[in-house]
């Protein structure tokens, strides 16, 4: 995981840890109210339920507590599974990518070898004919030279 990733998470678990506490302190000023009030009614004769009040607020306490810290948990590991999926699509990225570099210079080498084998087949295709067109020509020049010689013993 980055450094910038991390600071994320660590400010991330910092507010979720800062929310819970938030709502812990209300939670136990809304017990401490309740408590005050079921005091003041048992002074005028009414049943004392702060017992339960206190109960029941230890209760939600230790259940937001719990809740908060399976929460962090489950973040982490969720963070943790995040960063290792893009480690993992980085590297098959990676990957990847050498695979086709290697298949585009192997063919960009095939079509040099090609173009290599196209002009050595050019350049013999062109020096045979260089080499007709001189026997030919050769052969013209004898023709006309064997006639003059002809046309000049006759006269």
């Amino acid at each position: 995981m980055d450094k910038a990733q991390q600071h994320v998470t660590n400010l991330a678990e910092i507010f979720f840890q800062g929310a819970i506490r938030i709502v812990d302190i209300q939670t136990t000023a809304a017990r401490v109210l309740l408590q005050t009030q079921g005091r003041s009614a048992a002074m005028f004769g009414a049943p004392d339920w702060t017992p339960t009040v206190t109960r029941q607020g230890e209760q939600l306490t230790q259940l937001l507590s719990v809740g908060a810290e399976e929460t962090l948990k489950i973040m982490r590991q969720a963070n943790e599974t995040v960063s290792e999926m893009q480690q993992q699509v980085g590297q098959l990225i990676q990957q990847q990518t050498a695979q086709v570099t290697d298949e585009v210079r192997n063919g960009v080498e095939e079509v040099g070898r090609r173009t290599e084998e196209g002009l050595e087949q050019l350049r013999h295709t062109t020096q045979q004919a260089a080499a007709g067109a001189q026997r030919a020509g050769r052969r013209l020049n004898g023709g006309r030279n064997g006639r003059q010689v002809r046309a000049r013993a006759r006269v």
